[in-house]
């Protein structure tokens, strides 16, 4: 703005160019204007405030309130803001680009949250989010925390109940939750309960029911209430990655050292080794729980098609044959008939009780 210059105290204005000089004024205190002609001027801003700032205690606008072209859109009829654009949409407020702040989202600087839904800062660092007045996530350096602070990248809630994620469509439905006896993961399929794993084509492949019994790729039978089953479906294989391990074993499990009773009573075993099926039986005479078994081989199949009855190798050159210990001879009948050798000798018992030698030893 051009200087304006008053000489001679002449009136306000005189001899200035209104276009350039909205107001001119005089400084009656500064005697030396009259004298020399000093120039004083005064802008806008010195008018409304004693810096270089403008205040407004207040301000009503009837009208939309534009700043910048779109960096602050106000619609009046519409009753919503626009940050960096005037194209609104249904909600309150639409931002055009990215959002970057430095201070809280929400409420913040509090301790718990407050209303019906809030995001706030809790504590340095620590991000909170409050439904219905209490703190339903926690998100800090440390991790992300649901119902709980977060010790680890995620913790979850472990009291009675807490549910981490359900599903559902109407008919079938899945959860995952945490029980006052610890986790469970199961799924209800047409009102009964079931754990199922799903191929990526949608297929059942597992399922294990309500009561505990196992189907692959097969729902499980209605077994009694006293039996776990294991059912496969047809065409099903076991198969073993290597050739030497036990199959199966009943009332023992193996530390890693020795095979244990589990319970107080006789226990058996199943093997298969290098081509052969070997079955195994205790002979502690007095089983205890939590004891070292002694198991004894007492039936073989081997590689070369041998059946042994009481032992382990058979003899050299053999295949395809039948050998058999010496047993006790049996002192009952039976329906039918026993096979035995007592002695080296084979022997015969009938469902009379005759006794033939059949060879001699």
């Amino acid at each position: 703005m051009p200087d304006s210059k008053i000489t001679a105290l002449a009136s306000t204005g005189t001899g200035t160019d209104p276009a350039n000089d909205p107001l001119v004024i005089v400084d009656v205190s500064d005697t030396s204007m009259a004298a020399s002609g000093t120039t004083k001027k005064v802008t806008l801003n010195n008018l409304l405030a004693c810096s270089p700032t403008a205040t407004l205690a207040s301000a009503t606008i009837t009208g939309d309130l534009t700043v910048d072209t779109n960096t602050l859109y106000v619609s009046s009829s519409a009753d919503k803001v626009g940050i960096g654009t005037t194209s609104l949409s249904n909600e309150k407020l639409t931002v055009a680009g990215n959002i970057s702040a430095n201070a809280w989202l929400g409420r913040s600087n509090i301790s718990a949250p407050a209303g019906d839904c809030s995001i706030f800062r809790s504590a340095d660092n620590t991000l909170g989010f409050g439904i219905a007045s209490s703190t339903a996530m926690t998100l800090n350096a440390t991790g992300l925390g649901v119902g709980v602070s977060p010790t680890n990248k995620l913790n979850l809630a472990t009291s009675s109940g807490s549910c981490i994620a359900g599903m559902t469509n109407g008919t079938n439905s899945c959860r995952y939750a945490i029980d006052s006896t610890g986790p469970y993961i199961y799924s209800l399929t047409g009102g009964a309960q079931s754990l199922r794993v799903l191929a990526p084509t949608g297929s059942t492949v597992f399922t294990i029911d309500g009561s505990g019994n196992v189907g692959i790729s097969v729902t499980p039978s209605a077994w009694g209430s006293g039996t776990k089953a294991l059912e496969f479906a047809n065409g099903s294989v076991i198969s073993f990655a290597g050739y030497i391990g036990t199959v199966g074993t009943a009332n023992s499990y193996y530390n890693g050292t020795n095979f244990i009773f589990k319970t107080a009573a006789p226990a058996a075993r199943y093997d298969q080794d290098n081509g052969a099926h070997k079955w195994f039986r205790s002979t502690n005479v007095t089983p205890a729980a939590d004891g070292t078994i002694t198991f004894d081989q007492a039936m073989t199949l081997d590689a070369s098609g041998n059946l042994l009855v009481g032992l382990a190798t058979a003899g050299t050159t053999a295949a395809k044959t039948i050998q058999i210990a010496n047993g006790t001879a049996p002192t009952a009948n039976v329906t039918g008939g026993q096979l035995y050798v007592e002695a080296g000798a084979l022997k015969y018992r009938g469902s009379s009780g005759t006794v033939t030698t059949i060879a001699n030893a």
